[in-house]
């Protein structure tokens, strides 16, 4: 950013032979004596160039290397501008209306473009609210230059927590005077090409915007690690733009953060939305969703709507619907870590679905499922119909593990705070729910065909089969652990709940004391808050054993007291066989997509090749 009350003294005034060359090749001003220049400057690179207000010009003529092998002279052609800093080597060139108000840093490429302005004071985008999970307001969360994803979990969903919340926009807010100007800013590098309107965006360094229709009101950050692309046919108002982020072809965006890594593109619409890391939308339509790190929409005619997803995948024509015509649009959805709707899956909010379940069908009764995680929901005869834990055999499940950290888009250390582990305190303690859920309704219900639960119908073969899944995992989930070496904790209650952060796994007792503590000012900034989170994160694995010690007892069905060396090692010894079992299971479902049936459509134009035409494209059954 270029601050001119500190470097004025690198300016002078200009000299008669460059106003003569000046006024050769066309250029005008308002006032020749507000336009100064650094040394390195020379006139015979300014064309064709109108200049009012204050003008300040850098070093030109330096060859800039443009895609396509093209190697041009940084300089100003065919351009009107007013109130302007310009660093050195920055090319400016075919600029329709003009530059306003703005401060370009060295190497700043602006090509056929329609106007850049900045229209007055502005705190660019920061500040805004976007109203999500619920579109007819209540969960705004203020989107600003460094916001992240546990901030905004917290702003959204602890709305209970006035003086939280109160305390947390407070410090906000000094964020967002901290970043007000009455002058934008381009930084070093950047590229803007072929847009048609800039108004109200500062951009951060290596940026590229390249097509884009119309940007308003926003921030484009941005750096030499982590550039960050807007490009053809975007439009976008009232919106964050984080380091590494791309909005391409024909998105429209309107009230959003769109975080570090996350691809919004091929049309996509969004509107009063979050999207953090690495999260990518295309086709479809987002419309009050707080969309946790990787949540992804590829489809077209899907429709995210007032809803909290992470770890989410949408099948094509996925929907809800949040307006059940009495109230408005107030309804909304919860749906827990890797989750996944298929297509043309529907559910009426508000609604809640466990972790790691896949929805099929249509589901109208408002169904939670949160307490049997890795279920599949789906419609039978109208009805829904839950299968309990059926997702813990799945290779699907075990894949979307694996893939996602090797997705991983941000460059450097990211600032969204993810958890990757399948299994977790706060899944297994999910799992550990479906223990209980399942013993009990068996028990209730012992000579039943079929029982209701929160909405959905689940067969008593079901509840059997799901109990025995659930107690593999969780059998197998502590044996791992109680095997890894790390000291078996004594026994603390404060361990036992666990919460998902959108992405960060944490004990609640230490995020409620996090709260605490920003409740009574001693948490000061947002930069402190970040950095308890982290402290928080620090702890996990030894408060993870801490939870695995209460979760053994309850598994036992004895007091966390009683609990014996012979215990641990008998559930190491079952956990390893549960989890040999699990695997062999995942194996044997990931060895039906590679079955002789599979292969049809392979070896177009001979049979005879079939099976190795599949098996050049599809490889062979993985291994687990």
């Amino acid at each position: 950013m270029f601050m001119e009350n500190t470097i004025e003294g690198k300016y002078r005034s200009l000299t008669e032979h460059e106003l003569t060359v000046l006024s050769a090749n066309g250029c005008t001003a308002e006032d020749w004596s507000n336009v100064r220049v650094s040394e390195g400057f020379d006139p015979k690179y300014v064309r064709g160039a109108h200049f009012g207000g204050s003008i300040r010009l850098g070093a030109n003529g330096a060859a800039i290397h443009l895609p396509g092998g093209v190697v041009r002279r940084s300089g100003i052609y065919r351009a009107a501008l007013y109130d302007c800093t310009i660093g050195d080597g920055v090319l400016i060139a075919n600029v329709g209306r003009y530059i306003a108000r703005y401060d370009l840093a060295d190497r700043v490429v602006v090509e056929n473009v329609g106007e850049i302005i900045c229209t007055g004071k502005s705190a660019f985008g920061n500040g805004v609210e976007a109203a999500v999970v619920n579109e007819s307001g209540g969960r705004e969360v203020p989107v600003f230059d460094h916001l992240t994803a546990q901030l905004a979990y917290v702003m959204a969903m602890y709305r209970h927590r006035r003086a939280t919340i109160a305390r947390l926009e407070e410090m906000i807010r000094r964020e967002v005077e901290a970043r007000q100007s009455d002058r934008g800013t381009i930084g070093a590098g950047s590229r803007i090409v072929n847009t048609l309107s800039t108004v109200d965006v500062r951009i951060g360094e290596e940026a590229v915007v390249e097509g884009a229709l119309s940007l308003r009101n926003g921030t484009i950050n941005s750096t030499v690690e982590a550039p960050t692309y807007v490009g053809a046919g975007v439009t976008a108002s009232d919106f964050i733009a984080a380091c590494g982020s791309r909005i391409d072809t024909g998105s429209m965006i309107k009230k959003c953060f769109i975080g570090e890594g996350v691809l919004i593109e091929n049309g996509f619409s969004a509107e009063n939305s979050l999207f953090f890391a690495n999260s990518h939308c295309n086709h479809g339509e987002a419309c009050s969703v707080f969309a946790g790190p990787y949540t992804v929409s590829h489809h077209r005619a899907t429709l995210l709507i007032a809803g909290y997803f992470l770890f989410f995948n949408a099948g094509s024509g996925a929907n809800q619907s949040n307006h059940m015509y009495k109230s408005g649009p107030v309804h909304q959805g919860i749906h827990l870590r890797g989750c996944k709707f298929a297509s043309d899956a529907y559910v009426l909010l508000p609604a809640a679905t466990g972790a790691f379940s896949i929805v099929k069908g249509r589901h109208y009764d408002h169904h939670d499922t949160r307490a049997m995680p890795f279920s599949y929901l789906i419609e039978e005869a109208g009805e829904s119909v839950l299968l309990p834990g059926i997702g813990l055999r799945s290779f699907g499940t075990a894949r979307d593990v694996r893939k996602w950290p090797k997705r991983d888009r941000r460059n450097g250390q990211g600032h969204d705070i993810i958890h990757y582990d399948l299994m977790n305190p706060y899944t297994a303690g999910w799992v550990l729910q479906g223990v209980v859920e399942c013993k009990k309704l068996l028990e209730r219900y012992s000579t039943a065909e079929a029982v209701k639960w929160n909405h959905v119908k689940i067969k008593m073969s079901s509840l059997r089969k799901g109990l025995l899944l659930y107690t593999q995992a969780l059998r197998a989930y502590l044996g791992e652990r109680f095997a890894s070496g790390i000291a078996p904790a004594e026994s603390d209650a404060t361990m036992r709940e666990w919460v998902d952060w959108a992405g960060m796994i944490a004990p609640r007792s230490r995020v409620d004391a996090l709260l605490d503590r920003i409740d009574s000012g001693e948490i000061p900034d947002l930069e402190s808050f970040a950095h308890e989170l982290h402290e928080i994160v620090e702890n996990y694995r030894d408060d993870e054993m801490k939870w695995a010690h209460y979760a053994l007892g309850v598994l036992l069905e004895k007091d966390e007291q009683q609990i014996t060396d012979e215990d641990v090692a008998g559930v190491i010894e079952k956990g390893a066989k549960d989890r040999k079992t699990l695997d062999d299971a995942i194996e044997q479902d990931a060895g039906r997509d590679f079955a002789p049936s599979m292969s049809v459509g392979y070896g177009i134009d001979d049979p005879l090749s079939r099976a190795d035409d599949f098996t050049a494209v599809r490889g062979t059954v993985p291994k687990i």
